[in-house]
């Protein structure tokens, strides 16, 4: 398994047009402080940004720079001093994803889901690094 495997599987996502919407669903039922947070949210713009931050996430891991740069903007808006996302909600938006992966991607298989978790652990835990800063 590698980062192309699970770029190929988010491809087979994204052209099911329910994709986001099921994860948001997924998302925002997994903690009862999650769906207040987006309260005021414009879900489709709200849709677009993940889809940049996944796309963001997987250059980065590729080494590309711009990647990084975009992985470390998310960190700082995601930050204390401003939308302060407490570390600990990460695991429900890998969660979220990977099930909603598991729904869309008809290859889903257990060893990909290792290497989806292993990425987006990758990309959160840079994410979550600016958390204090």
């Amino acid at each position: 398994m590698s980062l192309a495997e699970v770029k190929d599987s988010y491809s087979r996502c994204c052209v099911n047009p329910k994709f986001f919407d099921m994860f948001y669903g997924n998302f925002l039922a997994s903690h009862p402080t999650i769906a207040p947070m987006f309260a005021k949210t414009e879900m489709s713009k709200q849709k677009s940004l993940l889809r940049q931050g996944i796309s963001m996430m997987f250059m980065h891991l590729g080494g590309n720079g711009v990647g990084t740069t975009g992985i470390d903007r998310i960190g700082e808006s995601h930050s204390k001093k401003k939308m302060n996302i407490d570390p600990n909600l990460y695991h429900f938006w890998i969660n979220s994803l990977v099930k909603s992966v598991k729904e869309c991607d008809a290859e889903f298989t257990p060893a990909l889901e290792t290497e989806w978790r292993k990425t987006l652990r990758s990309g959160v835990d840079r994410i979550v690094s600016f958390y204090n800063t």
